[in-house]
């Protein structure tokens, strides 16, 4: 598995000072994290999903999350539990006929409703559990968060496995001002207690604003929302401190337009571009990756993760004189000033996600590769 795995060596090297290393879900936790990028929905009913993830247009997908949850209805439930079970057969079957290369398979992972439900839809699995990556949780809240990672714990041991949690925070115990404190103390308690089994904490924007009977239109970021963005700055603010290994994804945009629809350059206020904004705005408040709900999302949030040339050599510049000085340094671009004691944190995830999503070469944007991939 490779961030633009889509993409030709050929062309990777006309863009990219560094490429992107390859990976797979035994990478180390946090970068894993990290390298989930664009997370592609699709909904547990969906007939021949293994198919439609080996087409064209999701080459560059990393990450899929299958839902069993909301996006399936109650009715239909057994009904898409069956066909995600028959699915993973299916890439089971090939993986012992060599009929596939499990490596270039996106991550998967399975949304599931309750933790009763996380122990049937195991036991449902059997051997073929071997083939995701870990299970979402939704409405995770401090009442239930303890049971899912116990339950979670109790599937590995007994798969002999490391399957990840995914918590989704997006209950009204966070959203509103008046417990939000308690309630994400405590879900810190729990989630330091299981930290090695928590691959990113995500956010779920569309169940905030249900809560004040709002949606965000398709012309805004989210961040224009203040209600929500008060309760993300909130999260983040608990989740994503430097003596910490957590990883937290940023929210959905839910619109989208077409495939062969592709505005970012031609019109500001195109979906594309308010999404490309949105992912300018993650990345800048301490986002990894974003929840996707349409192929045509994939490139854009993933572009957004690609390292410059300049932000590349500052890191490596203050980690490799970390032991020298701890003092002030000059950028190699003589343009900023880089001190080694408050910028090493930063540094060393810069080149965590250098390693993920590459490294472009000087003078080169992320939308000017973005473009040549929307264009291929």
């Amino acid at each position: 598995m490779r961030q633009f795995r889509g993409v030709s060596e050929k062309e990777i090297r006309q863009f990219f000072h560094i490429p992107p290393s390859d990976f797979s879900k035994n990478l180390e936790r946090k970068k894993l994290g990290m390298a989930m990028g664009a997370a592609l929905y699709l909904p547990g009913s969906m007939p021949n999903f293994t198919d439609k993830l080996s087409k064209n247009n999701l080459k560059n997908l990393t990450s899929t999350i299958i839902c069993l949850e909301d996006a399936v209805s109650d009715s239909e439930l057994l009904e898409a539990e069956l066909n995600v079970v028959n699915e993973l057969k299916l890439i089971e079957q090939n993986d012992q006929n060599s009929l596939i290369d499990t490596n270039n398979i996106p991550l998967l992972f399975i949304r599931i409703r309750t933790v009763q439900h996380l122990e049937k839809v195991a036991t449902l699995l059997g051997s073929t559990i071997r083939y995701i990556t870990g299970f979402v949780f939704p409405k995770c809240t401090s009442y239930n968060a303890k049971s899912f990672f116990l339950c979670l714990e109790s599937i590995n041991l007994q798969y002999s496995t490391h399957l990840y949690g995914l918590p989704i925070l997006e209950t009204k115990e966070i959203i509103y001002t008046e417990t939000r404190e308690q309630e994400l103390s405590k879900l810190y308690t729990v989630f330091k207690q299981f930290e090695d089994l928590i691959l990113t904490i995500r956010v779920g924007a569309t169940d905030f604003t249900s809560l004040f009977s709002q949606r965000r239109p398709g012309n805004r970021t989210i961040y224009e929302l203040l209600l929500i963005t008060n309760c993300f700055t909130d999260i983040l603010n608990k989740f994503n401190r430097k003596e910490d290994n957590f990883i937290v994804s940023g929210p959905v945009y839910e619109y989208f337009e077409s495939l062969d629809s592709f505005r970012l350059f031609t019109d500001a206020n195109s979906i594309e571009s308010i999404l490309w904004n949105e992912v300018q705005l993650d990345l800048l408040n301490g986002f990894y990756g974003k929840t996707c709900i349409h192929p045509s999302q994939i490139d854009i949030v993933n572009s957004g993760y690609i390292v410059p040339k300049e932000l590349f050599e500052d890191a490596c510049l203050i980690i490799e004189n970390k032991a020298e000085t701890n003092g002030v340094l000059r950028s190699s671009a003589r343009n900023k000033m880089n001190e080694v004691k408050p910028h090493y944190s930063w540094a060393m995830k810069i080149i965590a996600q250098a390693e993920i999503y590459g490294v472009l070469k000087e003078n080169v944007t992320s939308l000017d590769f973005l473009q040549y991939i929307k264009n291929l």
